[in-house]
């Protein structure tokens, strides 16, 4: 897993966070923002028939102890640091004052925190997040707002999924540091495309493709062809 994490930080630091990119905030060249997360193949189990589980009324299951997750504000200061770390140790000439910036302006944990509210979901449960993050992406690609119901189902499919045997037995192969990693470089992903986008006020036609990369590799084949409103 920790090689995973280096993976993304190696190809955020190349796509996302130069020194040029930093400076004007140019959303073209996020296209590979997140790609080479560690989360991927899970997130694509964990997706599996997501979508199609969500059609009817649906109870939503007890949350088990797989799903659950705690992050609070030092594992995402020192999540930011490992992204910081990691971008001066691949160029050296980067405004460590814009880099900083760039990743706080992101405001990842107040943004999961209050769309959570938004909906009625929590930030603590994987299956959660996962749910806030992809209608997140939704809502970006397709600008519009997505259904409180249809992200409350999704979350519901997504656990229901979690729930299975096989899933639990790779969740349980992490760490409580690698499961929290693998989180927080999807939480991330999701938060630093949205302020590029939100600078440069407006959705271009490769920032649409990079929401379409992005959904893939939470386990959603496209995001274009999803419902959620």
């Amino acid at each position: 897993m920790r090689n995973s994490l280096k993976a993304f930080l190696l190809l955020l630091t190349a796509s996302v966070l130069n020194t040029r990119v930093m400076a004007q905030y140019d959303g073209s060249a996020s296209l590979s923002l997140g790609m080479g997360h560690g989360y991927t193949a899970l997130s694509q189990s964990v997706m599996s028939n997501a979508f199609a589980a969500t059609k009817g009324n649906k109870t939503s299951p007890k949350a088990n102890n797989a799903d659950y997750i705690y992050l609070g504000f030092s594992h995402y200061r020192g999540f930011e640091q490992k992204v910081f770390n990691q971008v001066l140790q691949n160029d050296k000439n980067t405004d460590k004052g814009k880099l900083r910036s760039f990743l706080t302006s992101a405001r990842t944990m107040y943004h999961f925190a209050t769309r959570a509210q938004e909906v009625g979901l929590k930030d603590t449960y994987i299956s959660d997040i996962m749910a806030i993050g992809i209608a997140w992406n939704w809502e970006m690609y397709h600008e519009k707002k997505a259904s409180r119901q249809k992200v409350v189902a999704l979350r519901n499919a997504i656990r229901d999924n979690i729930d299975k045997s096989s899933i639990k037995a790779q969740l349980a192969k992490l760490s409580d540091e690698d499961k929290r990693d693998w989180i927080l470089s999807f939480m991330y992903n999701n938060s630093m495309l949205a302020q590029i986008i939100k600078n440069t006020g407006k959705v271009s036609s490769l920032q649409k493709q990079q929401l379409l990369k992005t959904a893939q590799q939470a386990g959603v084949p496209d995001i274009a062809s999803v419902t959620l409103n």
